[in-house]
């Protein structure tokens, strides 16, 4: 096996731990997002009494006021390519597991701030 062949098969090697490195990190978010939406947001009688909706599909929590029309952007919250959640087009890091409670109250911080509530 040639020099080249070694260095091209620890490479291809490196990036495919990498790569579902990268993947791991993407599914502890939008589960951790999964969870948030279905323990805090959905049942949030706050949420629901102030016309706020709110949709989840694919790593992506969406918050909207129907009623507001088109003038108003939702908030929108979703998992980054590295595993990082995103609100509003800002980063608050990548998600850890024992960082739970910070990262909801961080969340929670961002929504009331960004509703007005």
């Amino acid at each position: 096996m040639s020099e080249l062949d070694k260095i091209f098969g620890e490479l291809a090697q490196k990036r495919a731990q990498q790569d579902q490195d990268r993947r791991e990190r993407q599914k502890l978010a939008a589960d951790f997002l999964r969870e948030f939406f279905d323990l805090d947001i959905k049942p949030s009688q706050t949420l629901q009494s102030r016309g706020i909706e709110a949709h989840f599909a694919d790593s992506r929590l969406v918050l909207h006021r129907p009623q507001s029309g088109y003038y108003e952007e939702p908030l929108q919250i979703v998992v980054g390519e590295q595993g990082e959640i995103d609100i509003a087009g800002r980063s608050l890091g990548r998600y850890q597991p024992a960082e739970k409670a910070a990262k909801k109250h961080e969340l929670i911080s961002e929504i009331i701030s960004f509703f007005d509530l």
